[in-house]
This record gives structure tokens, C-alpha cells and sequence, in this order.
């Protein structure tokens, strides 16, 4: 099966939107990191924008910049979101709640700690009614919603795929390591629209004992094994470059999804 890649957005250290992302990965050797910017808020009330946790911003910068790319409407675009740890930081603020005497465990927090808060969040900005996925699968998460994507897109159905991941605070840290924030977000679609940045061919099945896509830049190594969103920069290098290669993500399980970027001529 083929599915095209419309445009794409990112949002993470020293990569602050997809034209600095190109800049980076076609001199990937010289790529040093830097500091990540904070994320845009678009189409939310000063109210919403308030309770909007920095998770959500994350979804609607990347979403955005995606739809812009594409040249897309957000109505009738199909959403999947794909989470490594989901909001951290309101669950650790949440549990310091319930073990503090009296408890007093705010509605805004307990409203945005469920995992498909971040699709609301982009529900409501962008005033789409279409259907959104919101998933986890731990470090495989972005295969998980990539997979996911590339079995929702159908002619005349576009979908965006987003994956978001964010360190979280000190006392998770120990357990849950993510190193940067990270978010990314593709514009899929069976249509082939002319300017695409790619076509895409793919498969799902047994792992044949492929390691994982890597990155030769020791630095952005570093950042995909470091944030499960950061899984999908082989496949952001293979864009940003117009190189047409095969890519995988193996499942601890045994499957492996594999894709193959293609370009025009």
C-alpha cells in the first residue's frame, strides 16, 4: 500500500519547525542540539489557553504547522495522537494531591489527565469534529501511530498523525527517562496531492532481525533513543533529504513495521 506525505511540522531541541528540521538533517553531522521553543497556542480562549497543558500546545504547534504545510483545512482531517508516557507532569501533580491531607485535587487537572485530553484540546482549537485516536504503546509509540495512520488514511480521508512526548518531573525522572521534548507531526493522505514531500510504501510483518533505523549523528542518536517521538527522525532525515530508503521499527513482540520512502524523478 502507498500513502503520500503532504507536509509535516516538529517541534524539539534546536529544531523549532520543519524548514530549521531541513536545514538540520540534510547536514546531520553538524547538528548540535539547542534549546526548544515554547509551543504555540492557536484558536483557544485566553480561558482554554489557560487550563491548555504544555502537552496539548505541543499537539496544536506540530498539528498546525502540518496542516499549513499540507495546504489542508483541519475539518474533515482525521486525527491519531501517539504518547510514550501521555501527561506526566499532571500525573505527578495529581498523585501529590491525593497524598496531601486534605485533598484537594483540582478539576483542571483531573480534566486534562486522561490520555485523549490532548485531542480535545485540538478539537476545540481547530473546531474539527472528525475522529481522533489517542494511543500508547511505551518506547514503540510512534510505530504504534504510524501504523495506526497508515491504516486510517482512505481516499478522500486524510489523516495527521502526531506524536508528543516531554521529560517528565524529578520524581517520575527516575523511572521514566525522556530527554528532550519532542513533537512531531505528518500529513497523510491517499490522494496524492501535487507538492507532497514523499510517497510512502509500507508493510506489516514478522521482524526479520532488523535492527531499529538509526541516526549517524551520535547527537541525534541521542535524541531518538531518548524520547519515543524522536523514533520517527530516520524517517524526517529520508524527507528532509529526498532520499529513498527503507526504514523499520521492530516490536519487542516480534513484528516490525517497514517503509520505503519513494520520490519523484
Amino acid at each position: 500500500m502507498t500513502v503520500s506525505i503532504a507536509g509535516f511540522g516538529v517541534l524539539g531541541p534546536g529544531l523549532p519547525d520543519a524548514e530549521a528540521c531541513r536545514r538540520a538533517l540534510t547536514a546531520e553531522e553538524s547538528y548540535q542540539g539547542g534549546a526548544v521553543r515554547a509551543p504555540l497556542v492557536e484558536g483557544l480562549s485566553a480561558n482554554e489557553a489557560r487550563r491548555c497543558p504544555t502537552t496539548a500546545r505541543y499537539v496544536l504547534d506540530v498539528g498546525r504547522q502540518a496542516l499549513r504545510s499540507a495546504g489542508w483545512e483541519a475539518a474533515g482531517v482525521t486525527t491519531v495522537l501517539s504518547s510514550g508516557s501521555g501527561d506526566l507532569e499532571i500525573l505527578d501533580k495529581n498523585c501529590r494531591a491525593l497524598a496531601t491531607a486534605p485533598i484537594a485535587l483540582s478539576p483542571t487537572l483531573f480534566h486534562n489527565s486522561v490520555h485523549n485530553a490532548a485531542g480535545g484540546y485540538w478539537g476545540i482549537a481547530t473546531g474539527s469534529r472528525a475522529a481522533t485516536t489517542s494511543l500508547s504503546a511505551y518506547d514503540d509509540s510512534f510505530a504504534a501511530g504510524l501504523l495506526e495512520a497508515l491504516t486510517t488514511v482512505a481516499p478522500g480521508r486524510p489523516c495527521l498523525l502526531i506524536a508528543y512526548d516531554l521529560p517528565p518531573p524529578a520524581a517520575l525522572a527516575q523511572v521514566r527517562k525522556v530527554s528532550a521534548p519532542f513533537a512531531v507531526a505528518f500529513a497523510l493522505s491517499m490522494d496524492a496531492p501535487a507538492g507532497s514531500c514523499a510517497t510512502l510504501s509500507w508493510e506489516w510483518g514478522p521482524a526479520t532481525g532488523e535492527g531499529a533505523s538509526c541516526m549517524a549523528s551520535p547527537v541525534l542518536e541521542a535524541l531518538r533513543l531518548g524520547n519515543p517521538a524522536a523514533r520517527c527522525l530516520p524517517l524526517l532525515r529520508a524527507l528532509c533529504n529526498g532520499r529513498s530508503e527503507t526504514l523499520s521499527w521492530a516490536y519487542p513482540e516480534g513484528g516490525a513495521l517497514r517503509v520505503a520512502t519513494l520520490f519523484d524523478a
